[in-house]
């Protein structure tokens, strides 16, 4: 059974709504990724090639950072009825393996007149800013 999407009606939604979805991302995860993405970087998958370079180990793809950003937008804020229509993303510092993050969106502006949102976004790893940006993001209304 596939999990619940929240559904937040645009009478519902405000300046200042926040959201977060937390996660981890597993070396099984990562070789997944890879295998669907066809991008075989040895930085995101060898752990000793990375850290030849410099990084603490695998880094994760920045393109698994955006899809915790679609898991946030459509399963929890604005939720169900939306979808994203543009998105800018700086990356700051890697994520590796197994390392707790946490995606982060704030509304920072609602146009009742054409159904968008914008959202600021953050993804950090404890204290560490990993990636900031904004999503626009169209809320389907009946």
């Amino acid at each position: 059974m596939l999990p619940d999407s929240r559904a937040i009606a645009w009478n519902e939604l405000a300046a200042g709504a926040a959201a977060s979805v937390d996660f981890v991302i597993s070396a099984e995860e990562l070789d997944q990724f890879a295998a669907l993405s066809g991008d075989h970087n040895p930085l995101h998958v060898d752990t000793e090639f990375a850290r030849s370079k410099g990084f603490e180990g695998a880094v994760v793809h920045g393109a698994l950072l955006v899809a915790k950003i679609s898991q946030l937008i459509g399963m929890h804020l604005p939720g169900r009825d939306s979808v994203w229509t543009g998105l800018a993303l700086q990356f700051r510092k890697p994520l590796y393996v197994g390392r707790q993050a946490r995606v982060e969106a704030i509304v920072e502006q609602l146009s009742p007149a054409t159904g968008m949102v914008l959202l600021k976004l953050k993804v950090r790893a404890g204290d560490t800013l990993l990636a900031k940006g904004e999503a626009e993001v169209l809320l389907v209304r009946p």
